[in-house]
């Protein structure tokens, strides 16, 4: 079984960027480093359309 068939809201954009941004936020709190995460979410987003140029695709759910 694949990552993908196993987990398939890894395949939603929203979700992906939402776990990540989350993820990335609290690990950086922990470290006492105060990022907002409107900024954290930016770099998400344009590090997933890179990923969609190289040919990563997403659900159109």
């Amino acid at each position: 079984m694949k990552l993908f068939e196993k987990y398939a809201k890894l395949r939603q954009k929203a979700y992906v960027t939402a776990m990540v941004t989350k993820s990335v936020s609290g690990s950086m709190a922990l470290e006492n480093q105060q990022v907002p995460e409107s900024q954290v979410k930016a770099i998400v987003i344009a590090l997933l359309r890179e990923a969609e140029l190289k040919g990563r695709e997403f659900s159109k759910d």
